[in-house]
């Protein structure tokens, strides 16, 4: 028997009727505030963090919440657009953001031993060398285990490479600057899909809201598609989820 497959109709339909039913995603990110009236209390799958402390790398399984607030933004939309999803949280950015690439590396081993199916990514870390043997690493490792990475390009430009979303198995996205609703299919390089960026009620720790431009915040209305799709359609490759999305998607 052969690997499921997906036509356009099928897509159509998943894309309109999927629910993110069965479909876990994991969310590296800066941390969820759960409280958020927002997300209705929202019951995480896992809420762990991965810190850095004396050298050594490890798995905390209380992230202590959103250390920024970009975590709960992100969940807040992939929520909206996936609600029965199962979600997670794996805290690898900081208090300012940041992180280390082997930090990142760590929370998406985690995310894998747990069993996500989607790893979102909203985040981006500057192309460097020394750095392209640990993502490049992780990256093949998860399309060769059927897990599909969703991830944020740059905001400052399509052909400004940040992985992960430079590598050519995992699903980049960047803003739109038609601030356009659905799926928009980019013309050129790596970030091969666009949408709408512009989150005016943000879910902001502390039960409030901001409004939020950016890449990040394009990227998990795609993880959330995705989501739908893989509800209809479960152990659907990540090539051809792909394929998937860029035939659900209009021309730029």
């Amino acid at each position: 028997m052969g690997e499921p497959w997906i036509n356009p109709d099928e897509i159509r339909i998943a894309l309109q009727e999927g629910d993110g039913a069965g479909v876990r995603i994991a969310i590296l990110d800066s941390g969820v505030d759960t409280t958020h009236p927002g997300l209705g209390m929202l019951d995480l799958a896992d809420d762990v963090a991965i810190v850095s402390e004396g050298g050594r790398i490890r798995v905390k399984e209380e992230s202590d919440g959103d250390v920024f607030g970009h975590g709960t933004a992100v969940t807040g939309i992939i929520h909206q657009y996936a609600p029965k999803a199962t979600l997670g949280s794996f805290r690898v950015l900081g208090h300012f953001k940041e992180s280390r690439a082997a930090v990142i590396r760590e929370g998406v081993r985690e995310a894998t031993r747990r069993g996500y199916d989607i790893v979102q990514c909203s985040f981006g870390a500057p192309a460097r060398a020394r750095d392209a043997a640990i993502y490049k690493g992780w990256v093949d490792a998860l399309y060769l285990r059927g897990v599909h990475i969703v991830a944020a390009g740059s905001n400052s430009g399509f052909q400004t490479a940040e992985w992960p979303a430079h590598f050519p198995t995992v699903i980049a996205v960047g803003a739109d600057p038609l601030s356009r609703e659905h799926l928009v299919r980019a013309t050129e390089g790596l970030v091969e899909f666009l949408t709408r960026a512009e989150e005016p009620k943000a879910y902001w720790p502390g039960g409030g809201t901001r409004q939020l431009v950016g890449s990040s915040f394009a990227a998990p209305r795609v993880a959330g598609w995705l989501a739908r799709i893989l509800s209809l359609h479960p152990g659907l490759h990540p090539l051809l989820a792909k394929a998937a999305l860029r035939a659900a998607a209009q021309p730029f």
